[in-house]
């Protein structure tokens, strides 16, 4: 039962990681006076952020800190889930290839 939650777990911090790093790339495209941020991306990464943003100031004048933080910290649960069961993390490689 355990291993099928953490599977899951893995399964949604992969996506959040993937969700963040489109939602960096479109934040970048701004600069060039292109805005193209994707409300469903806003509507889930928001809140995240501005819990973040609760715990830790996070801006440096011309940077948002937020997402950088959320990706450490999605780092250490997947590195969590692996020093806890290392099979589950495997599993999950073989379920999700990339």
């Amino acid at each position: 039962m355990i291993e099928k939650i953490l599977l899951v777990v893995l399964v949604l911090t992969t996506l959040i990681y993937y969700i963040v790093l489109i939602d960096i790339i479109l934040s970048w495209l701004s600069l060039f006076w292109l805005n193209l941020r994707i409300n469903f991306f806003k509507s889930i990464l928001d809140p995240i952020y501005d819990r973040i943003k609760n715990i830790i100031p996070t801006t440096i004048w011309p940077f948002e800190l937020a997402p950088i933080i959320l990706i450490f910290a999605l780092f250490l649960v997947q590195w969590l889930i692996n020093a806890y069961d290392s099979s589950i993390y495997s599993n999950y490689r073989q379920l999700i290839p990339f």
